[in-house]
């Protein structure tokens, strides 16, 4: 017998489940809206990582390659770490790419933000 629960207006209904409803079919459903939120976290992820890049930022990308960094092992590097290290990250590349794109900045900054940026993806794995 279906349980009876009470409505909005406190009188006692029966709860109706489909005649269909088997646990194949809760399953696939199950399934599907796993697969549907995996999509839309990775795409968040990937969002996350690329919406930030503006046109200075694009200028401290092209320095940074020019010092033998490739954009692509930092990428990966953002996409390898979990969301609240990976924020913490893009603003530390940021900062990277910012010192790397000011003309102004003394030799040293770029240095050791270079070196410091190096070490962090030496210490993921990334680069060797």
């Amino acid at each position: 017998m279906s349980p009876i629960i009470r409505d909005e207006r406190g009188r006692f209904v029966p709860v109706v489940q489909p005649k269909l409803w088997r646990t194949s079919s809760v399953q696939r459903s199950r399934d599907r809206t796993d697969r549907i939120g995996r999509a839309r976290r990775q795409l968040k992820a990937k969002l996350a990582t690329t919406q930030w890049i503006s046109e200075l930022d694009r200028r401290g990308i092209y320095e940074l390659e020019a010092c033998g960094i490739e954009w692509l092992a930092v990428e990966t590097w953002l996409d390898a770490l979990n969301p609240q290290e990976a924020s913490a990250a893009r603003r530390f590349v940021k900062n990277v790419l910012q010192v790397l794109a000011d003309h102004d900045a003394p030799p040293g900054a770029k240095n050791e933000v270079y070196n410091e940026l190096y070490r962090r993806l030496i210490a993921a794995g990334i680069v060797d």
